[in-house]
């Protein structure tokens, strides 16, 4: 996966343009079945705001928006663009509107919601996509003092089992994995064993 990011956790945020106001939130969402929960809860929430606008994108080429009853392309659309901007993926973003009196004109209208969606991310904690290794590794005790040391000095977390020999499971950053494996069997433990080893997505953290 190129570099790419996702909502780890969103919080609804408001302002007001000219009466009119929007409240916003972004949302990790792993599959489009998961919208009609965000916007029913919404709805709930909101029951007397004018519109209920969305969009989000999963993965590469499957996004979807809805200006709900907004000038077309005013709201969705701005939204939608700012999802992509930011190369947020399995991400929806949602804004409630309540009609304040005053039109806002196309231009007014597109600038509202794509500054709501503006709010939304910098209200949410957002975590950025990696691959990782997670190893299987196997070695005799005599080792593991050094091994452990080591690890701890490398921030590199692990879950050992003792049995007749010390076997313990990690997780190294994908770039890290080949400079990582050389140092520990030439300097730490020359006689562990690499039980199994697989290539996986993880989301970390990350601030811009």
């Amino acid at each position: 996966m190129s570099t790419a990011f996702t909502v780890l956790k969103g919080t609804w945020s408001l302002f007001t343009i000219r009466h009119s106001r929007f409240i916003s939130c972004a949302f990790q969402l792993s599959a489009s079945e998961e919208l009609g929960g965000i916007l029913q809860s919404a709805q709930n929430s909101w029951p007397q705001a004018s519109h209920y606008v969305w969009a989000y994108i999963l993965g590469s080429g499957q996004e979807r928006m809805s200006d709900d009853g907004e000038p077309q392309g005013t709201a969705g659309a701005p939204t939608v663009t700012l999802i992509r901007k930011h190369l947020l993926v399995y991400t929806a973003i949602v804004t409630v509107r309540y009609f304040g009196g005053t039109k806002l004109g196309h231009g007014g209208l597109l600038r509202a919601y794509q500054q709501a969606a503006s709010h939304a991310l910098s209200h949410a904690q957002l975590g950025r996509y990696h691959h990782v290794v997670k190893a299987t590794v196997t070695m005799p005790y005599d080792s593991w003092g050094r091994a452990q040391n080591f690890l701890i000095k490398e921030n590199i977390a692990f879950d050992p089992t003792f049995l007749h020999h010390v076997e313990f499971r990690c997780e190294v950053q994908e770039d890290n994995w080949e400079g990582f494996w050389s140092m520990f069997k030439a300097s730490i433990a020359p006689k562990a064993r690499l039980v199994e080893s697989e290539l996986v997505t993880a989301i970390a953290p990350w601030n811009p």
